[in-house]
């Protein structure tokens, strides 16, 4: 464990008069405050402190202060000149006054007992000179006064199931199972709308910036015991405390999957992470080689971030690397067996008994072999039904097929007159359909094999009962074989890690 340079931390516990609390009790505050209080709150709806109390007040849930020096009345609520004018207890403060003004507004925290504060101005020790030298000041009156600080330079944070979001900018959020941990803002508001697009939701999140105080090691020890997180997800330009981080991913990741994207790979990289949150990028061959030694999926673009989750909250963990492919066209045949062999996956020979079955589902121009193109038959599931009992393949990818019959409907020029039948052959395909899927769903459980969708028409059409079906069982489709593929390999790698796959089980 980390022992900072004031000497008041030891073995994530601080120090503090009278109470030494653990670094649990401490994140606790933080993410289920009773109370919160910005610094900086404002009524220019252009200013951070203006949203970050405007969406504290619609979540409501607590108590709510807002503090400004002017004193006025800000959104409705009474304006403390300092925070040690608040009448109540305070556990949180945000604080979004310019970098000089800060120290100052720490030695009020600390008279008034806060226990956590969320800097999120910017101008410090990313910028190096002045700045760095006021974040070392007010790092050491926060030690002193046992506050911990998330930041600076940060977005925020929220817990979803207690209703707290200092993160004013944000997408629609579901409640859920990942967790993210981002040294980015921006860019962890492009992963928060990628999982709500793809149907997924969040337990905690926090925009850890410069991490003058908590470290992103800190939130991953956290994370790693908290109930409502079944996913850890991680943007990370650099990591400050190495062996500490590889400890807790070991152990971690035996229990829960631990996703991260590793940016700042090359020089140029490596030199605008330490400009963007002083961060401490190291050796990128150092870091995939811890990664892989303690079991973190390591991705290579955000978007990867959400279809791993996805892949891993809907599929089980496949017994190895053999891939059976299902689809509804050659080009998407092509292109599912380039994508999954360029991942270091295999593309099996079909069992006889299999051949034998799809001989006697498609036509004479089906492709008699893996990738399995239906030659412009009809999909039908019984071709399903046979990959995923053939002994020779672990997973299956079907490109295509999904909700085929609620997409196509748009795409074809339906006259008035046929327009109410048309409907009803909908609903009745999609119901039988329902009958697949929830066959498919215990296929998957019998056989312990993945079987993920791709599709390129499903987007356009995100309704029908099947859609939902399929969303609330982490299955729906991916945009495209070469995201399906990805997220089929890193599954695999996982299963490895494991010791699920490698046997023929």
């Amino acid at each position: 464990m980390a022992v900072f340079e004031s000497g008041r931390f030891w073995n994530n516990h601080l120090v503090s008069p009278g109470k030494v609390m653990n670094l649990k009790e401490q994140l606790d505050c933080l993410f289920n405050p009773r109370s919160v209080a910005v610094i900086g709150a404002s009524n220019d709806m252009m200013k951070w402190g203006f949203n970050i109390l405007n969406i504290l007040l619609a979540k409501g849930g607590r108590e709510i202060y807002a503090v400004n020096k002017n004193g006025t009345e800000i959104q409705g609520l009474q304006a403390y000149r300092d925070i040690t004018d608040v009448p109540g207890p305070v556990d949180v403060v945000v604080i979004t006054v310019p970098f000089k003004d800060i120290p100052a507004a720490m030695k009020e925290c600390v008279g008034k007992g806060v226990r956590a504060a969320v800097i999120i101005s910017g101008g410090l020790s990313e910028t190096g000179g002045e700045g760095a030298v006021i974040e070392r000041e007010v790092l050491g009156i926060a030690r002193r006064g046992g506050i911990r600080i998330v930041g600076p330079n940060c977005m925020g944070h929220f817990n979803a199931f207690s209703n707290v979001f200092t993160v004013p900018y944000l997408p629609p959020v579901r409640k859920g199972p990942l967790s993210l941990i981002s040294q980015s803002g921006n860019t962890s508001q492009s992963i928060v709308h990628l999982a709500y697009d793809m149907g997924l939701g969040f337990s905690k999140y926090v925009s850890s910036g410069n991490e003058a105080d908590l470290h992103f090691e800190d939130y991953l020890e956290y994370m790693a015991h908290d109930d409502k997180t079944e996913i850890i997800l991680g943007y990370v330009e650099g990591l400050r405390e190495g062996r500490r981080f590889f400890e807790l991913a070991k152990e971690t990741t035996k229990k829960k999957p631990v996703v991260i994207m590793k940016a700042g790979r090359t020089e140029a990289g490596a030199r605008a992470a330490r400009s963007h949150t002083a961060s401490l990028a190291g050796s990128d061959t150092v870091s995939e080689a811890v990664f892989k030694q303690c079991g973190v999926i390591r991705v290579e673009e955000v978007s990867e971030l959400v279809d791993v989750s996805l892949a891993l909250l809907g599929q089980p963990l496949p017994r190895g690397r053999r891939v059976g492919v299902l689809s509804t066209g050659g080009g998407g045949a092509v292109m599912a067996a380039d994508a999954l062999m360029r991942q270091g996956l295999e593309l099996p020979e079909l069992s006889s008994v299999t051949m034998e079955k799809l001989n006697s589902i498609f036509s004479r121009r089906w492709s008699h072999g893996n990738p399995v193109d239906n030659g412009g038959d009809p999909f039908d599931y019984a071709s399903l039904w046979a990959m995923m009992e053939d002994e020779n393949t672990d997973a299956v990818l079907i490109s295509g097929a999904a909700g085929v019959a609620r997409n196509m409907s748009g795409w074809v020029n339906v006259p008035d007159s046929i327009g109410e039948a048309v409907d009803q052959w909908i609903e009745a395909t999609e119901a039988d359909e329902l009958v697949d899927v929830t066959r498919l769903m215990e296929l998957m459980k019998a056989y312990q094999k993945p079987a993920i969708f791709c599709n390129l028409a499903i987007p356009s059409k995100k309704i029908g009962a099947l859609y939902k079906r399929l969303e609330q069982s982490y299955d729906i489709p991916f945009l495209t074989p070469e995201r399906a593929a990805r997220a089929l390999a890193r599954l695999v790698e996982y299963s490895e890690y494991l010791g699920i796959a490698g046997g023929r089980g």
